[in-house]
């Protein structure tokens, strides 16, 4: 008896069906990895040297790079999947190309080959593109002698009177001491070092130096008297991501107003700004005061202040209403087509999140292992928080949950009135945010110079750490009564971070 045609026709079913089945799946998986894999940030090969390492080598988790080069802050995470790749090739590109004058044209019609200079400088700013400030991403070119100010800026602010400042009267409060041709600079500001002799308990010598800022042209008028002129310098912009991504309420918890926990009334707090995209109340996280809450904040903010780049978080030119040369110049954007675009902060951004971390390095070192425990015993440590995990609600899956050691608590502390500034925000002029050190034995290496603190008068770690004032005072005394061989110990400590 012959079979029916429906009994014959269900193996062909069950055919096409496992077929179609099949190729959606493909098909799925295709679209799956290209299009939303990606995103959690891990690519496909193995890590290794990650995994075997010793766990005090990791000191930006596995954002961690080994590289052993002169480019120690400027390397992209390992096994980043491609579309990251790019992204961060992108704005390491945008990173260090050197803009030039605006032409008139608006950003759309503009060229951007490679080796081009992209349109859009000033008219009035301060460096011309991100790497004039952090050479391969660490800090200035070469450390500032006298001369052209060249990686460093000047920021005048006058009290308001009630606790915050304002800008002087006919300038910005960051004075812009460059121009493009026909515009005039605020100023032309010069630095000349005040030294100053100290001494050690045990009779060892030391000098330290502190700025001071003269000014040979202000455009537009004297400064008032009461004026705070501050020198400011760039700092290192590796491991960003990972600051980014720390727990809000983490950095909360650590707070103490009134130092009532800590034996040395260490307090710290955080700094709260007005994100400037919404306008909301925001934590700060980074800049030396605390003062931007993300680093798409920073860069764009960086990119208005110092290079005089409009972008859709800064759309309007930096001109004040009197610079009439400024306003006259020609531009390289509108308001609708700034002349950093969407896609390039985007980009920019995404190279500041994917930086890596150098690799502690002395970890059989005895000498630095004992500078460790010192750090720790003389409770440097109160503010330089050593160990974090990363919070579990950063969009990007491979910035959860990872173990690092940056050496901060990303809050405000006093330093002292050696070190005072301006207000800024909710930080006094005394108060700046604890400084990550992740990186800080390696300045030398990458900018072949040694000059730290916000504004280069540390020509090293030593001096650095003599500056700490006001809440770090305890601290500052401990360090400068230990015998020689235990402060140098400490040093050799912080060179191999």
């Amino acid at each position: 008896m012959s079979s029916s045609p429906g009994a014959a026709g269900a193996p062909r079913f069950r055919l096409a069906a496992g077929l179609l089945l099949a190729s959606l799946a493909a098909f799925g998986w295709s679209v799956w990895k290209t299009q939303f894999a990606w995103r959690a940030g891990w690519g496909d090969e193995a890590m290794p040297r990650h995994a075997q390492a010793d766990p005090r080598a990791l000191a930006g988790g596995d954002l961690t790079t080994f590289h052993t080069g002169f480019i120690p802050f400027g390397q992209a995470a390992d096994n980043l999947p491609w579309r990251w790749a790019a992204l961060f090739d992108e704005g390491d590109g945008l990173f260090d190309k050197r803009f030039q004058p605006g032409d008139g044209r608006v950003a759309s019609a503009q060229q951007d080959l490679p080796g081009q200079r992209r349109s859009g400088l000033g008219p009035l700013y301060n460096a011309d593109a991100c790497s004039a400030c952090h050479l391969r991403d660490g800090r200035p070119p070469r450390p500032h002698e006298g001369g052209a100010l060249a990686g460093l800026f000047v920021r005048v602010s006058v009290p308001d009177g009630r606790g915050g400042f304002h800008a002087a009267t006919g300038y910005a409060t960051q004075l812009r001491d460059k121009a493009v041709a026909g515009v005039v600079p605020e100023a032309r500001p010069r630095v000349e070092w005040v030294e100053e002799a100290g001494r050690y308990p045990d009779g060892q010598p030391y000098r330290l130096r502190r700025p001071r800022v003269v000014f040979e042209q202000l455009a537009y008028g004297p400064l008032p008297p009461d004026a705070i002129v501050e020198l400011r310098s760039a700092p290192p912009v590796h491991g960003g991501g990972l600051l980014e991504a720390l727990d809000e309420h983490e950095i909360l918890a650590q707070q103490d107003p009134e130092g009532r926990r800590d034996p040395d009334a260490v307090s710290g707090r955080a700094q709260w700004v007005a994100d400037p995209e919404t306008g909301a109340r925001v934590l700060g996280r980074f800049s030396l005061k605390a003062n931007q809450p993300s680093l798409r904040a920073q860069a764009a903010g960086a990119a208005f202040d110092d290079m005089g780049l409009t972008s859709p978080v800064h759309p309007r030119q930096p001109c004040l209403a009197h610079q009439r040369d400024c306003l006259a110049a020609p531009h390289g954007g509108t308001e609708a087509e700034p002349e950093l675009s969407e896609a390039q902060l985007q980009a920019l951004t995404s190279y500041l999140q994917w930086l890596a971390v150098p690799a502690r390095r002395g970890l059989d070192d005895a000498v630095a292992l004992q500078g460790e425990r010192l750090f720790a015993q003389i409770r440097c440590s109160a503010c330089h928080r050593p160990d974090w995990v990363t919070g579990q609600q950063h969009p990007i899956r491979r910035l959860r949950g990872q173990h690092i050691q940056p050496y901060t608590d990303l809050l405000l502390h006093d330093m002292g009135p050696a070190l005072a500034g301006r207000p800024d925000g909710v930080a006094t002029a005394n108060e700046w945010r604890t400084a990550p050190l992740w990186g800080i034995g390696l300045a030398a290496r990458s900018q072949g110079y040694t000059r730290l603190l916000h504004d280069q008068r540390a020509r090293s770690l030593e001096e650095a750490v003599l500056w700490h004032g006001g809440e770090a005072e305890p601290a500052r005394r401990r360090f400068m009564n230990l015998p020689r061989a235990e402060r140098q110990a400490l040093i050799r400590f912080l060179e191999t971070l």
